[in-house]
């Protein structure tokens, strides 16, 4: 699971991305690291795919898993190294158009560039592939379709971002109250929890933005802001950022 905000047209930056990124705290890691030239971001030790790759061109690919009650077959492609060819192409637009559900567990790929954002959504299930551009405003991809119910913690978010973007819209102030957005702790009182197949403490821990389990949780968390010159802003908490400072990383790009 991650959460991911994705801000189109509506701060200093006409691209802002705002990701938590959830995972078994088992589950070997890498913080962000040059995975081409110009292409930075974290590493799955397990399949050398990525969560979210930054390019210095402006450019940005990521992926929240789709929630599904039954686990993927074995054998299928890592959904992370999607992200990596995605952020890699000539042409992101083609690449994910050509890209086959029945490859990969299902999945959402959002990627862009100062110019806009698309979001796809792939379900190798159903054989759906549908590819979206985002208008203006705040859009918050959690583990569905963006606006879908049952998603507390993406409804939080996006409301803690509009919060923020009613106080400034500048990048020097609006990228700290976003960052201390992701690490909101709060959760669901317990009789507003979505229906899941999680024990109910479980399934309540997951309606935090920055979430907290004895197995599962938020790893790390990234802001980041593109315009047409580049990257303006690539901050990162390598760990829960409520527990983590978030470090400058656009010295990756040299």
């Amino acid at each position: 699971m991650c959460t991911i905000a994705i801000l189109v047209d509506v701060a200093e930056a006409p691209l802002v991305i705002a990701a938590n990124r959830d995972e078994l705290y088992a589950r070997p890691t890498r913080a962000p690291e040059l995975l081409a030239p110009g292409i930075a971001g974290g590493v799955d030790e397990l399949s050398g795919g990525t969560w979210l790759a930054i390019s210095a061109r402006g450019r940005f690919a990521a992926v929240t898993n789709q929630r599904v009650m039954e686990p993927p077959p074995v054998g299928l492609r890592s959904r992370g190294l999607a992200v990596r060819e995605l952020a890699m192409a000539d042409d992101p637009d083609a690449y994910a158009t050509a890209i086959d559900p029945a490859d990969y567990a299902s999945m959402n790929l959002v990627w862009g560039d100062a110019s806009g954002a698309r979001v796809g959504y792939f379900r190798r299930e159903s054989a759906e592939h549908e590819i979206v551009r985002l208008g203006k405003g705040v859009h918050v991809l959690c583990n569905d379709r963006i606006g879908a119910p049952g998603f507390p913690r993406g409804d939080r978010l996006a409301q803690r971002i509009d919060a923020a973007l009613a106080r400034s819209t500048k990048l020097a102030e609006l990228v700290p109250m976003i960052e201390h957005a992701l690490a909101d702790r709060d959760r669901s009182e317990p009789d507003d929890v979505p229906a899941s197949r999680f024990p109910q403490e479980v399934a309540r821990e997951l309606t935090a933005i920055c979430i907290h389990t004895p197995s599962y949780g938020t790893r790390s968390a990234t802001v980041v802001a593109l315009d047409r010159s580049g990257v303006r802003v690539y901050d990162h908490a390598d760990g829960p950022p409520d527990q983590t400072p978030f470090v400058d990383r656009r010295g990756l790009f040299g």
